[in-house]
C-alpha cells in the first residue's frame, strides 16, 4: 500500500471520526435501524422470488440441472474454500482487539485458550449468514425447479453452513498451521478452476462438486454430499486446535487495520472500507506500469492521470475486475434462459468492478485540500474524472457481454449483448461514482431530527440506491428476452426492445453527470431552502429582524 492510500484511509477516517461520534448515536436508534434494513431484506426476498414472474423449467432445463447443477453450486464451495486459504495464508481469519494481541497472547499463557472464544463467536456469526443466505437462495430457486418449499430453503440453508464451514475451517487451517501465502493461493487458484472446468463440462468432476449436490437434496437424496459436510467439520476442529499457532505480527497487523474497518463499516463509510480491505489484503500497487505511457506534457492531465493510475493496477486487481465481469456474464446467461433474480448478481458484480474504477475520482476525494488547490471548483475537477473509468467500464461491460453472448445454452443473441454493454458498463460506474461521492451519511443529524421510522427507511435507500443503478444496466436483457417470448407479428425484435429501455438508462447517466458537476451546488440550494422552510429558522429570522429595528429605533433615540 502506497504513502497516498495509506494517508487516504487515514483521513477519510479522522475526518468521518470528527463528523460521527459513535457514543452521539444512541444504541436503541441505531439497532432500530438495523431492525428495519433487515424487515425490508426479508420482505424484499419473499416477494422478488413471488414476483418475478419466471415459469418452471422444461423437461430440457431440467435435464440440464441434474447434469451440470451439483458442478455449478460447488463452484460457491470452492470459492469458499479458496477465500478462506487465502485469508489464512495472510494471518486470518480471526481479528482481534490490540490489548488481546499485546498483552493476553504475550502473556505466560495457553494461547488457544485465548483465541478458542473469538474463533468459536466468529464461526457463530458466519454460520448465522451462511445459513439465512443459503435459505434465500433455496426459495428463489423454488420458483424455478419447483417442489416441497420447505426441503429448498432447509437444502439452501444446510448449503450454506456447509460454504461457511469449509470457508472458515480452511482459514483456521492455513493460519494455524503456517501455511505459506504462495502455497494457499495456489491450492485455491486449482480447486477454484477445477471446479470451473468441471462446471463447464471440460474437466473431470472437481471435489467441491459433491458438495453442491447438497444443493440438489430436494430433488434426490445423496449420501456422498455428507462426506464434504464431515470434512468441513473436520477442519473447524482443526482449526480450532491448531489456532494457538496463528502469527503474532500477522495478528497485530490485522487488528489496526481491521478496527478502523469495523468503524468504518458501522458509518457505512464505503471508501474508508474499500482502502482499509485493500491494506488488509495486501493489495500495493505496481511500481512499474504495465505499458509506459509518454513523458510529454499531456493535453488532459486528468484523462492521463485517471489511466496512469489504471496501469498501475496490481494483477489481483485485474484478475478480480475480470472474474466479476466473466461471473456477470453468466448470471446474465441465465437471466436470459429465465431466471430473472440472475441480473440482481449480474449488477452487484459489476458494481463492485466499477469500485476499482472509480479510484481517480475516490483519490479527489480523499485529499480535499489538494483538490481545493486547484483554480477550479470541485464540481469542475470531479466531472474531468468521469471519461477514463467510464471508458474503462465500457470495455468490462463488454467483456460481461461478450461472455453472455458465446455461443452455447443460454447465449444472448449479438445485438442485444452490444446494446448491454454499454448500459451495464456505464450504469455500473454511475452507482460506484454516487457510492464514492455521497460519503458517510450524517447519523447525528438524521436521528435527531428524523424520527427513526424514516430515518430508517432513508438509510436502506441510501444504501440500496447506487447498486441499484448497477442492477437497473442489466434491464435490457430482461426487454429483449420478453421479445424473444412473444409470438406475435406486431412483436418487437429483442435488439429494438434492448434499445428502447437502454434510451431512458442513458438518460439517468446523463443527470448522474449533471449531478457529479453540480452537486455541491445542488446540497447548498437544498440547505438554504430547508432552511427557509424551517418554522425555527422564520422565527430566528423574525427575531433578527425585530432586535435590527430596536436597535435602529434606539440609534434615532440617541441621535
Amino acid at each position: 500500500m502506497t504513502v497516498s492510500e495509506s494517508a487516504a484511509a487515514v483521513g477519510a477516517l479522522r475526518r468521518a471520526r470528527r463528523k460521527h461520534r459513535v457514543s452521539d448515536i444512541h444504541w436503541v436508534d441505531a439497532f432500530y435501524q438495523v431492525y428495519i434494513t433487515g424487515i425490508v431484506a426479508i420482505v424484499a426476498i419473499v416477494l422478488v422470488s413471488g414476483v418475478v414472474g419466471d415459469q418452471r423449467l422444461g423437461a430440457a432445463g431440467m435435464a440440464r440441472v441434474h447434469a451440470h447443477g451439483p458442478a455449478m453450486a460447488g463452484l460457491a464451495a470452492a470459492l469458499a474454500v479458496a477465500v478462506g486459504l487465502r485469508s489464512g495464508g495472510r494471518g486470518g481469519p480471526l481479528a482481534l482487539e490490540a490489548p488481546d494481541v499485546r498483552h493476553v497472547l504475550l502473556s505466560p499463557v495457553d494461547r488457544g485458550v485465548a483465541l478458542r472464544g473469538p474463533a468459536l463467536r466468529q464461526i457463530r456469526f458466519l454460520a448465522l449468514c451462511g445459513a439465512g443466505a443459503g435459505a434465500a437462495a433455496g426459495q428463489l430457486a423454488l420458483r424455478r425447479l419447483g417442489g416441497n418449499p420447505a426441503a429448498w430453503v432447509a437444502s439452501g440453508a444446510a448449503f450454506g453452513l456447509l460454504c461457511v464451514g469449509l470457508g472458515f475451517g480452511s482459514a483456521l487451517v492455513a493460519s494455524g498451521r503456517r501455511l505459506p501465502r504462495w502455497a494457499a493461493t495456489a491450492i485455491g487458484a486449482v480447486l477454484l478452476a477445477w471446479s470451473v472446468a468441471d462446471a463447464t463440462g471440460r474437466g473431470p468432476t472437481a471435489p467441491a462438486s459433491f458438495a453442491g449436490r447438497m444443493a440438489l437434496w430436494p430433488f434426490k437424496f445423496d449420501a456422498l454430499a455428507v462426506v464434504p459436510g464431515v470434512l468441513a467439520l473436520a477442519l473447524v476442529a482443526v482449526g480450532i486446535a491448531s489456532v494457538a499457532g496463528t502469527s503474532l505480527e500477522s495478528a497485530e497487523r490485522r487488528t489496526s487495520l481491521v478496527g478502523q474497518l469495523k468503524f468504518a463499516v458501522t458509518l457505512q463509510d464505503l471508501r474508508t472500507v474499500l482502502v482499509l480491505r485493500r491494506q488488509l489484503a495486501m493489495e500495493v500497487p505496481r511500481t512499474r506500469p504495465w505499458l509506459r505511457g509518454s513523458r510529454r506534457a499531456p493535453r488532459f492531465p486528468v484523462w492521463r492521470r485517471g489511466w496512469r493510475g489504471v496501469l498501475r493496477w496490481p494483477l489481483v486487481r485485474v484478475a478480480r475486475v475480470v472474474v466479476l465481469a466473466g461471473g456477470a456474464g453468466l448470471a446474465l446467461r441465465g437471466a436470459y434462459s429465465g431466471t430473472t433474480p440472475l441480473v440482481v448478481l449480474a449488477g452487484l458484480a459489476l458494481w463492485i468492478a466499477a469500485l476499482d474504477a472509480v479510484e481517480p475520482m475516490a483519490q479527489e476525494t480523499d485529499h480535499p485540500g489538494r483538490r481545493d488547490g486547484f483554480p477550479m471548483d470541485a464540481g469542475s475537477l470531479m466531472v474531468r474524472h468521469v471519461p477514463a473509468p467510464a471508458v474503462l467500464m465500457l470495455l468490462i461491460g463488454a467483456l460481461a457481454a461478450g461472455v453472455a453472448a458465446l455461443p452455447g445454452g443460454g447465449s444472448v443473441p449479438l445485438a442485444p449483448a452490444g446494446v448491454l454493454a454499454g448500459t451495464l458498463g456505464l450504469l455500473a460506474f454511475m452507482g460506484a461514482a454516487v457510492s464514492v461521492l455521497q460519503g458517510a451519511p450524517n447519523q447525528v443529524d438524521q436521528l435527531a431530527m428524523i424520527t427513526p421510522e424514516v430515518a430508517g427507511t432513508r438509510t436502506v435507500v441510501r444504501t440500496v440506491w447506487p447498486p441499484a443503478l448497477a442492477v437497473g444496466g442489466t434491464l435490457p436483457i430482461v426487454a429483449a428476452r420478453a421479445a424473444a417470448s412473444t409470438h406475435s407479428a406486431t412483436a418487437l425484435s429483442p435488439a429494438v426492445a434492448a434499445a428502447f429501455v437502454a434510451i431512458p438508462l442513458l438518460i439517468v447517466v446523463a443527470l448522474g453527470v449533471a449531478w457529479v458537476r453540480y452537486r455541491d451546488q445542488l446540497h447548498a440550494w437544498i440547505k438554504v431552502s430547508m432552511e427557509q422552510m424551517s418554522p425555527t429558522k422564520a422565527i430566528e429570522r423574525a427575531q433578527a429582524e425585530r432586535a435590527a429595528l430596536d436597535d435602529g429605533d434606539d440609534e434615532e433615540e440617541a441621535r
